[in-house]
Protein backbone atom coordinates (compact mmCIF):
# COMPACT_ATOMS: atom_id res chain seq x y z
CA UNK A 1 0.00 0.00 0.00
CA UNK A 2 2.75 2.48 0.69
CA UNK A 3 4.03 2.63 -3.19
CA UNK A 4 5.00 5.70 -3.53
CA UNK A 5 2.72 6.00 -6.99
CA UNK A 6 -0.42 4.70 -4.33
CA UNK A 7 0.43 7.28 -2.21
CA UNK A 8 0.50 9.90 -4.90
CA UNK A 9 -3.12 8.86 -6.39
CA UNK A 10 -4.29 9.13 -2.80
CA UNK A 11 -3.27 12.37 -1.91
CA UNK A 12 -4.02 13.50 -5.58
CA UNK A 13 -7.91 12.36 -4.18
CA UNK A 14 -7.61 13.36 -0.92
CA UNK A 15 -6.49 17.23 -2.44
CA UNK A 16 -10.50 16.85 -4.43
CA UNK A 17 -12.29 15.79 -0.87
CA UNK A 18 -12.75 12.59 -2.70
CA UNK A 19 -13.64 10.28 0.67
CA UNK A 20 -11.98 7.10 -0.32
CA UNK A 21 -9.24 8.35 -1.31
CA UNK A 22 -9.14 9.85 2.62
CA UNK A 23 -10.28 6.51 4.23
CA UNK A 24 -6.96 4.69 1.94
CA UNK A 25 -5.11 7.73 3.27
CA UNK A 26 -6.15 7.06 6.78
CA UNK A 27 -5.93 3.22 6.27
CA UNK A 28 -2.13 3.32 5.29
CA UNK A 29 -0.66 5.08 8.13
CA UNK A 30 -3.29 4.66 10.80
CA UNK A 31 -1.69 1.54 12.44
CA UNK A 32 1.65 3.23 12.80
CA UNK A 33 0.45 6.69 13.41
CA UNK A 34 -1.47 5.22 16.17
CA UNK A 35 1.61 3.37 18.13
CA UNK A 36 3.25 6.88 17.90
CA UNK A 37 0.61 8.40 19.47
CA UNK A 38 0.20 5.87 22.10
CA UNK A 39 3.94 6.50 23.08
CA UNK A 40 2.69 10.36 23.76
CA UNK A 41 -0.72 8.79 25.75
CA UNK A 42 -1.54 6.90 29.08
CA UNK A 43 -4.43 5.36 27.29
CA UNK A 44 -5.58 3.98 23.61
CA UNK A 45 -8.59 6.17 23.97
CA UNK A 46 -6.46 9.30 24.26
CA UNK A 47 -4.28 8.12 21.34
CA UNK A 48 -6.62 7.92 19.24
CA UNK A 49 -8.44 10.93 19.75
CA UNK A 50 -5.04 12.36 19.22
CA UNK A 51 -4.35 10.21 16.06
CA UNK A 52 -7.97 11.46 14.65
CA UNK A 53 -7.19 15.06 15.63
CA UNK A 54 -3.87 14.41 13.71
CA UNK A 55 -5.66 13.11 10.57
CA UNK A 56 -7.97 16.41 10.64
CA UNK A 57 -4.73 18.40 10.69
CA UNK A 58 -3.34 16.09 7.34
CA UNK A 59 -6.21 16.49 5.57
CA UNK A 60 -6.97 20.16 6.34
CA UNK A 61 -2.95 21.13 5.88
CA UNK A 62 -2.39 18.22 2.96
CA UNK A 63 -2.58 20.95 0.30
CA UNK A 64 0.91 22.75 2.15
CA UNK A 65 2.64 19.25 1.81
CA UNK A 66 5.74 20.23 -0.29
CA UNK A 67 7.27 16.84 -0.70
CA UNK A 68 10.66 17.86 0.63
CA UNK A 69 9.94 14.78 2.70
CA UNK A 70 8.06 11.65 2.69
CA UNK A 71 4.50 12.28 3.00
CA UNK A 72 4.81 9.57 6.06
CA UNK A 73 7.39 11.75 7.43
CA UNK A 74 5.06 14.71 7.24
CA UNK A 75 2.08 12.87 8.81
CA UNK A 76 4.38 11.75 12.06
CA UNK A 77 5.37 15.26 12.24
CA UNK A 78 1.53 16.13 12.11
CA UNK A 79 1.02 13.55 14.76
CA UNK A 80 3.70 14.48 17.12
CA UNK A 81 2.54 18.20 16.80
CA UNK A 82 -1.00 16.71 18.17
CA UNK A 83 0.49 14.96 20.84
CA UNK A 84 2.33 17.95 22.44
CA UNK A 85 -1.03 20.33 22.09
CA UNK A 86 -2.62 17.39 23.83
CA UNK A 87 -0.26 17.23 26.18
CA UNK A 88 0.24 20.80 27.19
CA UNK A 89 -3.67 21.56 26.97
CA UNK A 90 -3.96 18.44 29.73
CA UNK A 91 -0.97 20.25 31.60
CA UNK A 92 -1.73 21.01 34.98
CA UNK A 93 1.48 22.73 36.37
CA UNK A 94 4.79 21.59 35.51
CA UNK A 95 7.29 22.72 37.62
CA UNK A 96 11.12 23.92 35.86
CA UNK A 97 13.84 22.41 37.67
CA UNK A 98 16.23 24.63 39.31
CA UNK A 99 19.91 24.58 37.49
CA UNK A 100 21.39 23.54 41.39
CA UNK A 101 18.96 20.52 40.92
CA UNK A 102 19.84 20.23 37.38
CA UNK A 103 23.66 19.56 38.34
CA UNK A 104 22.68 17.01 40.89
CA UNK A 105 21.02 14.63 38.22
CA UNK A 106 22.67 11.21 38.28
CA UNK A 107 25.89 10.17 37.08
CA UNK A 108 26.05 8.58 33.93
CA UNK A 109 27.11 5.23 34.40
CA UNK A 110 28.54 2.74 31.83
CA UNK A 111 25.49 0.06 32.97
CA UNK A 112 22.63 2.73 32.33
CA UNK A 113 24.32 3.57 29.11
CA UNK A 114 23.77 0.17 27.48
CA UNK A 115 20.45 -0.91 29.16
CA UNK A 116 18.26 0.13 26.26
CA UNK A 117 20.21 -1.73 23.71
CA UNK A 118 19.82 -5.09 25.80
CA UNK A 119 16.24 -4.08 26.27
CA UNK A 120 13.79 -5.51 23.57
CA UNK A 121 11.10 -2.70 22.53
CA UNK A 122 8.05 -4.72 24.35
CA UNK A 123 10.09 -3.83 27.45
CA UNK A 124 10.84 -0.45 26.92
CA UNK A 125 7.35 0.80 26.34
CA UNK A 126 6.27 -1.20 28.99
CA UNK A 127 8.91 1.50 31.18
CA UNK A 128 7.94 4.34 29.67
CA UNK A 129 4.34 3.44 30.58
CA UNK A 130 5.66 3.43 34.35
CA UNK A 131 7.21 7.21 33.18
CA UNK A 132 5.64 10.38 35.10
CA UNK A 133 4.48 12.56 31.84
CA UNK A 134 7.01 15.13 31.37
CA UNK A 135 9.68 12.04 31.57
CA UNK A 136 8.19 9.90 28.88
CA UNK A 137 7.57 12.97 25.99
CA UNK A 138 10.75 14.20 26.62
CA UNK A 139 11.81 10.90 26.28
CA UNK A 140 10.14 10.10 23.31
CA UNK A 141 11.12 13.03 21.43
CA UNK A 142 14.85 12.48 21.96
CA UNK A 143 15.50 9.43 22.54
CA UNK A 144 12.73 7.94 19.71
CA UNK A 145 12.20 10.99 17.66
CA UNK A 146 15.82 12.01 17.89
CA UNK A 147 14.83 15.98 18.51
CA UNK A 148 17.60 17.70 20.07
CA UNK A 149 17.01 19.03 24.12
CA UNK A 150 17.33 22.91 22.41
CA UNK A 151 13.83 22.27 19.76
CA UNK A 152 12.28 20.10 22.76
CA UNK A 153 12.76 23.38 25.25
CA UNK A 154 11.44 25.02 22.53
CA UNK A 155 8.09 23.14 21.94
CA UNK A 156 7.21 22.63 25.27
CA UNK A 157 8.03 25.87 26.40
CA UNK A 158 10.85 24.44 28.78
CA UNK A 159 14.40 25.51 29.90
CA UNK A 160 16.97 23.66 27.95
CA UNK A 161 18.50 22.28 31.49
CA UNK A 162 14.70 20.76 33.08
CA UNK A 163 14.67 19.03 29.47
CA UNK A 164 18.22 17.52 29.93
CA UNK A 165 17.17 16.44 33.73
CA UNK A 166 13.63 14.80 32.73
CA UNK A 167 15.47 13.05 30.17
CA UNK A 168 18.14 11.97 33.11
CA UNK A 169 15.63 10.67 35.28
CA UNK A 170 13.75 9.41 31.96
CA UNK A 171 17.14 6.82 30.99
CA UNK A 172 17.25 6.10 35.08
Amino acid sequence: MRDIQDIDEIGSGCLQNDRKSQHRLYEAFASSMLGLCMRYTRSKQEAEDIMIEGFVHVFKKLRTFRQECSLESWIRTIMINAALDAYRSNKKHLLDISIEESTTAAPSNASHENIVTRLEVKQILELMDEMPEDQRIIFNLFAIEGYPFKDIAQMLDRNENTVRVYFQRARL
